[in-house]
This record gives C-alpha cells, structure tokens and sequence, in this order.
C-alpha cells in the first residue's frame, strides 16, 4: 500500500466527518463573536482608563457597557496616584469592564449619594447598579507594614471577583509550563515614599501568591 495514499485518505476522512466539521464551524463562531465583542467594546472606551465629569456619570455607567469601574480619586492624594498606575496596566488588559475616574472634588453628589468617606474608592457597576466596592487598598497589600506596596495582580484578582474581568493566578503546573517555553508573566509594583518619589517595578507573577 502506498502510505501516501493512506494519509490523503485519512485527511479525507477528517474532512467529511460532521462532528469534526461542526466543532470547527462551533469554533470558528466563538472567534468571531469575541471579536465583534472585543470591537463593540472598544468603542464604547474601553481598553483605557478614562477621566469623565459629574455630568458624564450616569450616561457612562447605565450605557451598554455591562460593567464599569470607577475610581474616585483626589489629585494631591500618593494613594490615589498608585491606584490610577495599576489601573493603567488593568484597562487595556481586561476589555470586558470599562474603567473611569472622577475626581472627587468635583463630584460632591455623587460622594454623598454613594457615601464615599475614604479616598482612594473602586466602584465596579454592572448594568448600572454597584457589584461590588474596593475602600483604600483593603486586602491588596502584601505586607501590612507596607499597605502601599502591592501587585496589580492583586487588584485583578479583586476585580475578577466581581465578575468584571477574568483573571487567575498562574498554578505551579501552568507556571512550569511557561517556564519551558520561555514565557515569564510580569507585573508592577509601585514602590518609594512621598519624599524620594514613586516609581513602578516590575515583579514575577510567582509572588503573587
């Protein structure tokens, strides 16, 4: 037997099977449709964090974006300075949410109707309504002496429990993996004193945990 004929034979075979040709077809669909979603949301600003004003607030957060995220922030606060870095590296990574930030200042309704006390605050909506709020860094710091100190992956695995965004750590297997092919997963850090200024650094994943 020719073994040539075999393999033309047996790629004939693959490509007449319905079931095969339906799970393509299936996937094909699913391709399409992330990227029409991932289309419709970057049109509606999301990929990017956005400063709006007390007027823009209730058309961006009862718009067609399903969740939205917003960071009430004061322009003098270091706090609110290292909230808007991470958010920067989170935006363009997790198109499914839109991020916003508005300065607290100049939204007086708005803080007193969601009776916001601490600044900074991360308001995730979905469909207009709060899903879920993130007061100061509660629970992101990696170690409580240093509660400024912490991972932006610590702030995605907080969004990601909103249902926002999807987000997990890396496992040990997952990690080995990306080891052997060369991939390391980065994130940032951001580190210093009001006094000798901040800056980012970045960090292995790995210590996420």
């Amino acid at each position: 037997d020719d073994p040539v004929e075999e393999e033309d034979s047996d790629d004939e075979w693959l490509d007449q099977d319905p079931e095969l040709d339906a799970i393509r077809q299936r996937r094909i669909q699913e391709l399409k449709a992330r990227q029409e979603q991932h289309a419709e949301h970057m049109a509606l600003g999301h990929g990017e964090i956005r400063t709006i004003t007390q007027d823009e607030f209730l058309p961006e957060c009862t718009g067609k974006s399903e969740y939205v995220g917003v960071h009430f922030f004061h322009s003098e606060f270091e706090r609110c300075k290292i909230m808007d870095h991470h958010l920067k590296i989170v935006a363009p990574l997790h198109t499914t949410c839109k991020f916003l930030r508005m300065d607290a200042e100049k939204c007086p309704f708005f803080v007193s109707k969601l009776k916001i006390q601490t600044l900074p605050t991360l308001i995730i909506f979905r469909e207009g309504k709060i899903a879920d709020q993130l007061t100061g860094f509660e629970g992101l710091a990696i170690d409580k002496a240093e509660p400024d100190k912490w991972h932006t992956g610590r702030l995605r695995q907080w969004i990601a429990s909103t249902g926002a965004i999807q987000y997990r750590v890396p496992t040990e297997e997952v990690r080995e993996e990306m080891g052997r092919m060369g991939i390391r997963p980065r994130g940032n850090v951001w580190t210093g004193t009001a006094r000798g200024g901040y800056r980012g650094r970045d960090y292995d994943e790995d210590d996420e945990s």
